[in-house]
């Protein structure tokens, strides 16, 4: 009765949630003065993986200050990269602005994260 009871017990632990070797990446395009921000997740085991992830975005200039939040859940099969979250934002030369990418495990905890920074003359 014991090994039935872990067994069936089995599926409420997830080691999936330690999201081994999981990669956050940020990515960037420029077209003119837009800047293109795709926020990444890179899953390198075999196991399925559930995460939660946040893309942080804050810019600072002459025109005024920008700050934008974009996050939520998703299931990442296997040995998939795949983009979580997309924002593009207008910068100039001095603008000072600052990203991050977040994933965490289903315990809130930060398991991978990617950040940028450019400085700019506008620096808060």
């Amino acid at each position: 009765m014991k090994s039935l009871l872990f067994l069936a017990m089995m599926p409420l632990l997830n080691p999936q949630s330690l999201l081994p070797g999981c990669q956050a990446k940020l990515e960037t395009q420029w077209q003119g003065d837009l800047l293109t921000i795709r926020g990444h997740c890179l899953n390198p085991s075999k196991l399925t993986s559930s995460l939660r992830y946040e893309l942080f975005t804050d810019k600072r200039g002459e025109s005024g200050t920008s700050r934008n939040t974009q996050g939520g859940e998703v299931i990442l099969a296997g040995q998939l990269d795949r983009v979580l979250s997309q924002t593009t934002i207008n910068v100039a030369p001095a603008d000072y602005y600052r990203v991050r990418l977040r994933l965490f495990n289903q315990q809130g905890d930060i398991v991978a994260a990617d950040s940028l920074i450019h400085p700019g003359t506008s620096r808060p």
